[in-house]
């Protein structure tokens, strides 16, 4: 198993979040995704998942469940 943490802009309440949990956990293999919500800066997103986690990957995911960006 492999955990990767990325920081994500764009996330603004609950609502971002479990957006954002939501279309992560449907890439194929990933087994958790927590968010730390930071509503003033990037948050932190820590994915556990079979394979190794690129962040154009996780990009590509987040671009089809709204307006956020890897950073």
């Amino acid at each position: 198993m492999s955990t990767a943490t990325f920081s994500i802009d764009g996330l603004h309440c609950q609502g971002c979040v479990q957006t954002v949990e939501k279309t992560l956990s449907a890439i194929r293999d990933v087994h958790s995704v927590v968010v730390d919500l930071n509503v003033k800066g990037l948050s932190k997103v820590t994915v556990d998942a079979d394979h190794e986690l690129r962040p154009d990957e996780v990009q590509m995911a987040l671009d089809s469940g709204g307006n956020f960006t890897v950073v």
